[in-house]
């Protein structure tokens, strides 16, 4: 196989046996992407899993997760990747993180056949292909690669051997490898002991063109559901009547992963506190896009970027959570007109706008999916049905001082209609008799219809 390469970018494998790991120090030591076990055989999870998931996001790291795969017959191999599906679901799934799942195929204790070896991973593969919706990667060792067949050619190769010599040998299914893990007594600053070192064939461009993970964003909101909406409403907390800046959304898992809705660079990437513009907003990332906006992600679990760092659109930058003021995991979304000082925050709608709108126009597309065409009308512009409707209404004296063509709430809605019919009432009350009988009459009528 091809020999190492000063170019190609470098990385580290981890599991529990790392113990608490500095994730910065990792980062700055230009470690640019890591593999963190996850599971092993039908039941066993590694207790620094999550941490190390979250550490590493955080800090900037590319991650992908492997399974230790101890199966000797296709059924066991299918419950073992449904054990590490379920272990990556709780951490926003496979599709939540960079690198794909990988298969640690390394020993055979049980001395099972080569053909068996070949039909155990087969099936390990194919059902966690199934269950995340990702191609696995194959993790083994030079020595053991010789038992798999050329059937499993079409996967990736992770092979491991400790040579500054030696590269790995050409095997039946492979003749070159994609990542190499060439030392398994590396010191890296962050981590106390000895670590796996790893080399990827290639650059971090050519690394994350190759496993990119970044969302597709024809539909930013496409997975989330909408809560809460833009404008006036009765906060769920404090129960009072407040503008509401930005809008609900909700994703599943509670601490689902939450991506970019556009580019641009984080300004703010912690928890927010009174006097900073994001005082109860809990854990909020900031992002500062290339027409001078601020989009604000609120209330996270965690944030997995950096300030200072530029992201991308569809890119992961952190977790749902219920941190600061909230009634429950949710992502609160708001698009600020400015980003200083205190980040561009008013109380009012003054320092804010629409964020669906604001997307439509951005990309020049709607970014939810809808059963019909959706117009991109600049609701700023009223129509001319808007203008002579909003005379017609002036007139009659129901000027409330909201602007022709704007969206008002269905309280709004029923103010209006409700006052027309006690108008209605009052008018033919004048002439047929009394309004509280003429009332009941109509209550009467409404009920029955």
């Amino acid at each position: 196989m091809q020999q190492r390469r000063n170019s190609n970018v470098q990385g580290i494998d981890v599991s529990r046996y790392q113990g608490k790991i500095d994730w910065l120090q990792v980062k700055a030591d230009k470690r640019e992407f890591v593999f963190i076990k996850a599971t092993e055989g039908q039941t066993y999870t590694d207790p620094n899993f999550t941490a190390n998931v979250k550490g590493a996001l955080s800090a900037g790291l590319l991650v992908g997760t492997y399974h230790f795969l101890r199966g000797t017959s296709a059924e066991v191999a299918k419950a073992e990747a449904a054990h590490y599906a379920k272990s990556l679901e709780e951490i926003g799934g496979a599709k939540s993180l960079q690198l794909p799942p990988v298969m640690d195929y390394e020993n055979n204790p049980s001395g099972i056949s080569k053909a068996q070896i070949n039909i155990v991973a087969k099936a390990f593969l194919t059902e966690l292909e199934r269950l995340t919706g990702v191609k696995p990667i194959i993790y083994t060792g030079n020595s053991f690669a010789t038992y798999f067949d050329t059937g499993l050619s079409g996967y990736d190769l992770w092979i491991a051997r400790y040579s500054n010599s030696r590269v790995p040998d050409d095997q039946p299914a492979w003749k070159n490898w994609t990542i190499w893990q060439f030392s398994d007594a590396g010191k890296v600053p962050g981590i106390t002991g000895n670590v796996d070192l790893n080399e990827f064939n290639g650059s971090l461009s050519d690394l994350k063109a190759r496993y990119g993970k970044e969302k597709d964003m024809n539909n930013p909101f496409d997975g989330y559901r909408l809560t809460s909406p833009f404008g006036m409403r009765t906060h769920p907390v404090s129960g009072e009547k407040k503008f509401h800046r930005g809008v609900d959304l909700v994703v599943t898992p509670a601490d689902g992963p939450i991506y970019a809705f556009v580019a641009g660079e984080v300004l703010h990437a912690k928890m927010g506190i009174t006097g900073s513009g994001f005082g109860n907003y809990g854990i909020v990332v900031a992002i500062k896009d290339d027409k001078g906006y601020l989009h604000v992600y609120a209330h996270l679990s965690a944030a997995g970027v950096k300030v200072g760092q530029q992201v991308k659109r569809g890119q992961l930058i952190g977790k749902q959570g219920s941190t600061g003021i909230s009634s429950g995991a949710h992502l609160h979304y708001e698009v600020r007109k400015a980003c200083t000082p205190q980040f561009g925050y008013t109380a009012t709608e003054a320092g804010v706008v629409e964020p669906t709108q604001y997307l439509i126009n951005y990309y020049g597309q709607t970014p939810v999916k809808e059963d019909k065409p959706v117009t991109t009308r600049d609701i700023n512009v009223p129509s001319k049905w808007a203008e002579a409707a909003w005379a017609e209404v002036t007139a009659n004296g129901y000027y409330d001082g909201t602007r022709p063509g704007a969206l008002i709430t269905r309280e709004e809605s029923a103010i209006v209609t409700n006052r027309l019919r006690k108008n209605f009432l009052a008018l033919i009350a004048g002439t047929n008799g009394d309004v509280k009988e003429l009332d009941l009459r109509l209550k009467k009528i409404e009920s029955e219809s």
